[in-house]
């Protein structure tokens, strides 16, 4: 039986719908009571108002679940998040929660098909194999952007989380996927002081790759954006993941990488910029010696989180082997700025250039290399971003072309380090 979608919905989440319940020949999605004939529902979704451009969808299976999704690890986000998030649980457990929903969203299943055909086809279906075995309650946010990825929260119809799925559905995000299910099955394979997700399953599902983890102990609380890198000695932890070495840089197999990586970027003008900066640096800095190991790839406050003295660390999708040592130090520093912040992004390079200067020197970073490893970072996040933009055809504004300026012009002389003052330095 074909399927076919009839919804009407803001493309902000109407792709995700799309992605999740279009994927099967016997399943299908539409506005609230809009199924097409031949369909009967299966699941049904409400639509809450958007937080900072965000909607996030929830499934009415179950009022238990419905109000755990909101409400399990409200202390890893902010007070006024979850203050909203508070207030939307109770009233979706209470039953009056219709004045606060922008729109209900109806899942539903060819009636002529089989118990066989809806378990492949219907994701809570499969969700719920991978699993427990029992009915499961997913939950959701949408949003675009050239990063956009859905993940999934999974709960027990008693509300009981069960855990997390990303879900990896063009190139890039299939890619990030498939890297964070091996960094995770890498820390397990060596026990660490840091605290990761544990890797419940990695499959394919109707060409989308999903990564299920389990959910991290419930009572860790966030790090703020105040909060000062975590010791030096975790990332010194993770870098051995790998194992580290001393190499040229022009020689490296990151290098070498990373070069591959921008011939393969769509963008043409873009490109061009990359190859040109990468030709500029391998002159004039490819004999350099650095230490290369293994990075996170995101190691900021918002995946990160304290339960006692031990830090947990979450989203490895950017993670990697060969990478230069430092990386994530400056990451760290560098997405607060730019990201949390909002500063300017050179503002924001040079800030983090400074902030993580200790946790350079306590990993061993030399003096006289750090400029390069804080050049070569930005990098990465260039080309992080083509890659991106190729697969989802997002651009970041504030990034992208202010990222290529601010390269050419650090590989054209000094950076203006004086034009922040110590204390500026320190914020």
């Amino acid at each position: 039986m074909p399927r076919r979608r009839t919804a009407n919905a803001p493309a902000s989440y109407a792709w995700i719908f799309d992605l999740l319940f279009a994927a099967g020949p016997t399943v299908t999605w539409a506005p609230a009571g809009e199924l097409p004939a031949g369909y009967q529902r299966a699941d049904q979704f409400a639509v809450l108002p958007a937080i900072a451009g965000r909607s996030f969808m929830v499934s009415l299976a179950s009022r238990p679940g419905a109000s755990s999704a909101l409400t399990s690890y409200n202390a890893l986000r902010t007070a006024p998040r979850r203050l909203v998030r508070v207030v939307f649980s109770l009233a979706l457990r209470s039953g009056l929660a219709s004045p606060v929903m922008q729109d209900r969203i109806d899942v539903g299943v060819a009636s002529a098909a089989s118990a066989e055909q809806v378990a492949a086809d219907l994701l809570t279906e499969h969700l719920s194999r991978q699993l427990d075995g029992g009915p499961v309650v997913i939950a959701f946010g949408g949003g675009g952007g050239p990063y956009r990825k859905p993940v999934l929260q999974v709960f027990g119809m008693d509300g009981t989380p069960l855990g997390y799925v990303k879900i990896g559905w063009n190139d890039w995000t299939r890619d990030a996927v498939r890297r964070e299910a091996a960094a995770l099955r890498g820390c397990a394979a060596s026990p660490m002081r840091l605290g990761v997700p544990e890797l419940v399953g990695h499959s394919v599902w109707h060409g989308l790759d999903l990564l299920i983890t389990a959910p991290m102990p419930g009572r860790v609380r966030r790090l703020g954006l105040s909060a000062e890198l975590p010791d030096a000695s975790l990332l010194r932890e993770i870098s051995q993941l790998s194992g580290s070495y001393v190499r040229e840089l022009g020689v490296s197999p990151w290098w070498q990488a990373l070069r591959a990586r921008i011939g393969g970027c769509a963008d043409s003008a873009a490109r061009a910029e990359l190859e040109l900066l990468a030709d500029g640096i391998e002159r004039r800095y490819g004999h350099a010696a650095l230490e290369f190991g293994s990075w996170h790839g995101d190691f900021v406050p918002w995946n990160l989180a304290r339960l006692g003295g031990r830090v947990y660390a979450w989203d490895w999708e950017s993670s990697g082997p060969d990478t230069p040592v430092g990386f994530d130090a400056l990451h760290y520093y560098f997405q607060v700025a730019f990201v949390a912040r909002r500063r300017p992004l050179a503002e924001a390079a040079l800030r983090a250039s400074h902030r993580a200067r200790p946790a350079l020197d306590a990993l061993g970073v030399r003096a006289g290399t750090v400029d390069l490893v804080a050049v070569l970072h930005l990098m990465e996040l260039f080309v992080r971003h083509e890659e991106a933009r190729s697969s989802a055809g997002g651009v970041d504004d504030r990034f992208y072309p202010a990222v290529a300026r601010l390269l050419a012009q650090s590989l054209a002389g000094p950076t203006a380090a004086a034009s922040l003052d110590p204390a500026e330095r320190a914020a």
